[in-house]
């Protein structure tokens, strides 16, 4: 009789129990991946056929500009006929008219300036410069770069008023002359019916043991009481410290803001750089430098772009990143990555697929990198992460070793290590190398899994200056799967950072999915 016999698998016992093997014996899941790395190199002399993720956003609606302002014959901000001023609308695309500064000035000279504004109307989130500024601007960085002056910006009903210095580098001091507590108390008393203020600024460079300091006054014949109705207490001492409770107004230059400088060839009014909303706005009776302009005639100040209508696709959220064929921002031939990275819409990302890679692997990245321009509350980041972020939420939160580029106003942009873990955990340094705007750097980032005692250090260096950031025990354990290295954006809310990368070399691994 024939008998079929079942075939049982063969099993290999999970412990041999002998004291010699017990020690030796490890499961697949206390191994990290053995995947190789090897190091890619791109020169993007062609398209890299990167992966882009929501990296090219047409805007949902197209702004249409229209700039309209220079010499007027109107008398709005002062007594007599003629004036500077007329329709001004915030665009990433400069926009001014202004006297020529010949020569140049700097934080090296004392500086005065005096005048009058009125407002006659607004649309929200209309912003206006008037004062010192270098007419080279890159665009897009909000508030201009390289001025001094009054900076005003607009809601439905009525303006606020700031005094700024910013310098060469993108790094800012000042002073709100209006009251201002984020997020509490964000009061706009500017009015739009055609008020007249008076203002005067003036800075001398050898105050403060040589730092510098401007002071600046600001009144009016009309506006002299403030009615806010009942306040908390912090925003009741906000309004009283501010105008028109308080007239004057001091401020002392961070120390090294002086040394970095800044570069004065105009006064008069810019734009500020990012799209929003347009004002109707006249300056008068203006004096700067121990010259006087009554705009009696037309002073024939240089203009550009404040005359034209066009339409503006550059749009908060309207990301427009990745290969970019054309242009040498970070040196060498045509041909690179990058482009403009706002902090607010979707989330998105142009990377190579690298992975996968973990923290037990040695991890290394270097290259060229321009920071073109960028506005307050403005950060990306770059390096590897998963691709399975998305927007489920943000690509720094887990699954991260890579820089990131951001920080305060005062500062500019830092570029510094930061990582987190498969669990969440995350890891940054407080301060380090920082971008000058407009200047080209190689830059490296090297992840070291055997450093620190075995627990792991990153190492970012910008040109000639380097910050370390170490885990902490345990974070390496927590691992992190990474299958993409690139560029991506963050989702706080802000303003637009445009930056671009060549001559990349970084550490990739086995084809990701």
């Amino acid at each position: 009789m024939n008998r079929k016999i079942k075939r049982l698998p063969f099993v290999i016992p999970a412990m041999v129990l002998t004291m010699g093997w017990l020690c030796c014996v490890r499961t697949a899941a206390d191994e990290p991946p053995t995947t190789k790395t090897a190091v890619k190199q791109e020169s993007f002399d062609r398209d890299p056929g990167w992966e882009g993720h929501n990296n090219r956003i047409v805007p949902k609606k197209v702004l249409m500009v229209k700039q309209d302002f220079g010499f007027s014959a109107t008398h709005f901000a002062g007594q007599s006929k003629g004036e500077s001023g007329g329709v001004i609308q915030r665009s990433t695309t400069p926009a001014s008219y202004a006297a020529p500064l010949a020569p140049a000035k700097t934080l090296d000279d004392k500086l005065t300036a005096s005048g009058s504004f009125a407002v006659t109307g607004a649309t929200p989130g209309a912003g206006v410069f008037f004062g010192f500024f270098n007419s080279q601007q890159p665009g897009g960085s909000g508030r201009p770069i390289g001025s001094l002056g009054l900076n005003l910006d607009f809601e439905g009903n009525g303006g606020r008023l700031a005094v700024r210095l910013i310098t060469s580098g993108n790094k800012s001091c000042g002073t709100f002359i209006t009251p201002y507590l984020p997020g509490k108390f964000r009061p706009t008393p500017i009015k739009f019916d055609g008020t007249r203020y008076h203002w005067t600024l003036d800075y001398d460079p050898q105050a403060v043991g040589g730092n510098g300091r401007f002071t600046f006054t600001l009144r009016s014949e009309t506006h002299q009481t403030q009615d806010y109705g009942p306040l908390p207490e912090l925003s009741e001492r906000e309004a009283q410290a501010r105008f028109p409770n308080t007239t004057t107004f001091t401020v002392d230059l961070t120390p090294g803001h002086k040394k970095e400088g800044a570069t004065f060839d105009r006064f008069g009014v810019q734009n500020m750089m990012k799209a929003g909303g347009a004002v109707t706005m006249f300056f008068d009776d203006v004096q700067f430098n121990g010259q006087t302009q009554d705009f009696s005639k037309d002073p024939e100040w240089t203009g550009a772009g404040n005359r034209i209508t066009f339409e503006d696709r550059e749009q908060v959220g309207a990301h427009d990143f990745g290969f970019s064929a054309m242009t040498n921002h970070a040196g060498g031939a045509a041909g690179e990555v990058g482009g403009g990275l706002w902090r607010s819409g979707a989330f998105g990302y142009y990377a190579d697929r690298v992975g996968p890679l973990n923290l037990e692997q040695r991890l290394e990245a270097r290259g060229k990198v321009k920071l073109v321009t960028a506005g307050p509350d403005s950060d990306m980041s770059l390096g590897w992460f998963n691709s399975a972020a998305k927007d489920k939420e943000p690509a720094d939160a887990r699954n991260f070793i890579g820089v990131h580029v951001g920080g305060p106003t005062r500062i500019g942009h830092y570029f510094i290590p930061q990582f987190a873990t498969a669990k969440g955990t995350t890891g940054k340094v407080d301060q380090g190398p920082v971008l000058t705007p407009g200047k080209v750097f190689d830059w490296s980032l090297i992840y070291d899994p055997a450093a620190n005692g075995g627990h792991g250090e990153m190492r970012v260096t910008l040109g000639k200056e380097s910050v370390t950031l170490a885990l902490k025990p345990g974070h390496k354990t927590q691992g992190a799967s990474l299958d993409r290295f690139g560029l991506f954006t963050s989702t706080a809310g802000g303003q637009m950072v445009k930056i671009y990368l060549d001559d990349l070399k970084y550490t990739a691994g086995g084809r990701a999915e």
